[in-house]
């Protein structure tokens, strides 16, 4: 569904009756009230090939939108899926009975809230099939959660004839709130375990079951009662059934683009890239797929401002305490081969890039042989979210609001081309930096780290050890409008470092690109501890 027509112009010449689903869960609210919608149908007859799913995504991806979506097909609402994709294909519309289940509106995250919570839910959903305990004796209201669900389904399957749908949304909220509490952990996963064992022993009564979460715990014995559940969160079939792709963007969303435009003095295609850089950039197979985080992207073209919208709904702290307790440095998570096992499986303190691989912090950046993966950061709005939950453990605590306004000067120099200002003030910034936070031997990589990091905290889209034909540069920084190539020495000389640049075709690569590209040689003096010497060529 695309954009209303602009017959209402507004302030920025985009329609004001637009209507962007920023926070929308409901399909049938989201149709029936004119809210813009990205047509996700055309996966309903590729997920009926089988019966039992389960799919992890980061948080606000539509996961519950999408569910939503499944409930109104398997309710036979075919009035509310015209002119989608599934209206073309789709002649029955058969009426199934859905049981829908959502963890994340569930109160408290101990075992008694959680039983409370999923009686009460399932008790709800058994009443607006007419199943109470008047009408059926064996129906309770109170008991153990996974004999409630056993028993609704088969009460289901009696009073209207037909299978069970069953989807549960964020099955893993609560556990990953006790992640911390081995003790609260085990006893919810104890609960869920016969709860979720009952999608296997129920089989012949369900129709369908599709279950979501952020985290991968299925592989753990909560699901080891319901083997039966094919998990496509890495299935290249699937790889952009949530999420907003680049295509789709441009096609349905032409008026908010216009409005990010002209809020921000750019053409069309020059926010599409700032958008692109902002907020895409999201890879979960092997196919070369990219998907934007929705709620980012809605809240920019509603509002036409580039703010951290994903950023500032919530932040994880797990993830500085995994970071903290394994043996990765920050550069660690880009630079690490992961295979697809790992990045499968619970979270685990030795290796943390499953949970920022999981949680969105991190997502595919290249494929390997044989199952293999490097991971990279999605964005620039991920890349400023990850920097500020670990910019305390590089910078002392007194030095961060100077460091604020230190980003600030070296923001505006990057943006303006300003190479000079650019490294006078990452010179003051790394020579305030302690050492023995990062390591107490002065090593060429330590300076890539720091640098790495600064840049990083600006948002800006920056790779250590970048390929090319001929060898590898230091660093790559990259902006809508320039391209920096960082090549260091210690002890050395700056002219020397600008001239491997050339000497070694690295800037090959981008001189098919629009961008402006900046050559940078940098020295790094080790009795000074910071930069003392840079060499710049102009821009092309």
């Amino acid at each position: 569904m695309q954009e209303n027509g602009a017959q209402n112009t507004g302030r920025y010449g985009v329609p004001d009756d637009t209507r962007y689903p920023i926070g929308v869960q409901s399909f049938e609210k989201l149709r029936r009230e004119g809210y813009i919608y990205v047509d996700k149908t055309m996966y309903i007859p590729m997920l009926l090939r089988n019966s039992y799913y389960f799919m992890a995504r980061p948080r606000r991806f539509g996961k519950s939108l999408f569910l939503s979506m499944l409930e109104a097909y398997f309710k036979g609402k075919k009035d509310l899926f015209e002119g989608l994709a599934i209206s073309n294909t789709e002649t029955d519309w058969i009426e199934y009975p859905v049981v829908r289940i959502d963890f994340a509106k569930m109160r408290g995250s101990d075992a008694d809230s959680l039983i409370k919570s999923l009686c009460a839910n399932l008790d709800m959903v058994a009443s607006s099939y007419g199943i109470t305990p008047e009408k059926f004796p064996l129906w309770e209201r109170s008991g153990e959660p996974g004999d409630m669900l056993d028993l609704l389904i088969t009460l289901l399957k009696r009073v209207t004839g037909r299978d069970v749908v069953i989807l549960i949304d964020e099955y893993d909220k609560g556990l990953i709130e006790t992640i911390h509490d081995c003790g609260q952990l085990k006893e919810s996963t104890d609960l869920l375990r016969p709860f979720f064992s009952v999608l296997k022993s129920q089989d012949e009564n369900i129709k369908f079951a599709f279950l979501t979460g952020v985290s991968r715990f299925r592989n753990t014995t909560i699901f080891s009662g319901a083997n039966n559940l094919k998990d496509i969160s890495m299935d290249s079939r699937f790889a952009s059934m949530m999420g907003i792709t680049d295509s789709e963007l441009t096609s349905n969303f032409k008026a908010g683009i216009a409005h990010v435009a002209a809020k921000n003095d750019l053409d069309s295609g020059k926010a599409v890239e700032v958008l692109r850089a902002k907020y895409d950039g999201y890879r979960f197979t092997k196919a070369d797929e990219y998907v934007y985080n929705p709620f980012s992207l809605l809240n920019a073209l509603d509002s036409g401002e580039l703010e951290h919208y994903w950023v500032m709904s919530g932040t994880s702290k797990i993830l500085v305490e995994y970071l903290r307790k394994s043996k990765f440095d920050i550069d660690d998570l880009t630079s690490r081969i992961v295979s697809g096992e790992e990045l499968s499986s619970p979270y685990s303190g030795e290796n943390p890039l499953s949970l920022f691989f999981q949680t969105g912090y991190l997502t595919i950046g290249e494929v390997l042989n044989n199952n293999y993966y490097r991971l990279k950061i999605p964005n620039s709005e991920v890349q400023t979210a990850l920097v500020n939950l670990l910019i305390p453990e590089y910078v002392e605590p007194g030095k961060q609001h100077e460091l604020r306004e230190w980003q600030h000067m070296i923001a505006d120099s990057i943006e303006q081309g300003n190479v000079d200002q650019m490294m006078q003030t990452l010179r003051t910034v790394l020579s305030s930096i302690p050492y023995h936070e990062v390591d107490t031997k002065l090593q060429e990589k330590h300076l890539h780290l720091c640098i790495y990091i600064i840049f990083m905290m600006l948002g800006i889209n920056t790779r250590c050890e970048v390929a090319s034909a001929a060898g590898r540069v230091d660093m790559v920084a990259t902006t809508p409008w320039r391209v920096y190539l960082l090549e260091f020495k210690i002890d050395g000389n700056a002219e020397d470092a600008l001239r491997q640049i050339d000497d070694k075709g690295y800037a090959i690569a981008w001189e098919a690109d629009k961008r402006k590209v900046v050559k940078i040689g940098v020295n790094f003096s080790s009795a000074l501890r910071t930069i003392d010497s840079w060499a710049y060529t102009r821009e092309n």
